[in-house]
């Protein structure tokens, strides 16, 4: 078996959204890692159920977090029947790094 584990930190783009999928709570948001030199990548995060309720009700724009979670590709074809494709992390655990004046903060 095979695995993909990565360790991620970084500040949210804007505010984490939530659904509910087959009845369990999926939250998603996208933080940007800042590098040397100006350097930015962003990254799409899904974190589910407790994982995605802590940070739907704790973590807004700007929050800086820590991630521990798994690479996923989705496959599938557009509109036109090209092939499209797009790597997102899903988060085991998210530590929150800055917190919202009521959040109490999370950790792994």
């Amino acid at each position: 078996m095979n695995f993909s584990l990565v360790f991620v930190d970084g500040n949210l783009t804007a505010d984490p959204t939530g659904k509910q999928v087959m009845g369990k709570q999926v939250t998603s948001f996208n933080i940007a890692v800042n590098y040397a030199e100006n350097k930015v990548s962003y990254f799409e995060v899904e974190a589910w159920d407790k994982v995605g309720e802590s940070c739907l009700n704790h973590l807004e724009k700007g929050s800086r977090v820590t991630i521990v979670g798994d690479l996923r590709q989705d496959r599938w074809k557009d509109g036109e029947g090209r092939n499209q494709s797009k790597i997102k992390i899903v988060a085991q655990k998210v530590r929150f790094d800055s917190k919202k004046e009521s959040n109490q903060g999370g950790g792994f």
